[in-house]
């Protein structure tokens, strides 16, 4: 970011003030305020699109824990009324699949459609435990977001005072 500012500042002292254009078109901006309320704004918009990245990684994740939700209840219903842990259970291979993809290996996942109860158990333990990661992991992006987000407003609030400024510098010129 920084960078860019000093090759446009560059690439209009080497080619006069009069023409020089911005990566966008624009005319270049000479005035100290200005460049500094150009510096704020570019520093807001990148902090912004770092939050927009943030929050759809959030959507992500929270879409996950729904899933695993999902899989927990529907483990739940396959031993409601069991009471023997060894009694063999036969799980929809449907949900053993979506299952098996949420438990890492070597964790206490479904192996085949024909289980046991005390299995079920183990693996809804696994699942609860990686739902919990996920929702540890939301929070901390949401802080991030939020972080992020009180960037954007400080740095849009400096573009504004920054612009401010340099009207005031104007003003006082036109007025003699």
């Amino acid at each position: 970011m920084v960078d860019n500012i000093n090759n446009s500042q560059a690439a209009a002292q080497a080619a006069g003030t009069e023409g020089a254009k911005d990566k966008y078109g624009f005319d270049m901006i000479t005035s100290v305020e200005l460049m500094f309320a150009k510096l704020q704004n570019d520093l807001a918009v990148e902090n912004r699109e770092y939050a927009k990245s943030r929050i759809e990684g959030i959507k992500a994740k929270q879409k996950d824990q729904k899933d695993i939700s999902d899989c927990i209840v529907a483990l739940r219903g396959y031993i409601k009324g069991v009471t023997e842990g060894d009694k063999e259970i036969t799980v929809d291979s449907k949900w053993v699949d979506k299952i098996n993809k949420w438990t890492p290996e070597g964790s206490s996942s479904l192996i085949s459609s024909k289980t046991t109860k005390a299995d079920i158990d183990a693996c809804i333990a696994s699942l609860q435990g990686i739902q919990e990661t996920k929702g540890s992991d939301i929070q901390q992006d949401m802080i991030f977001v939020q972080d992020f987000m009180s960037k954007v407003s400080s740095y849009s609030q400096g573009a504004i005072s920054a612009i401010s400024k340099s009207g005031d510098t104007l003003t006082s010129i036109a007025r003699g």
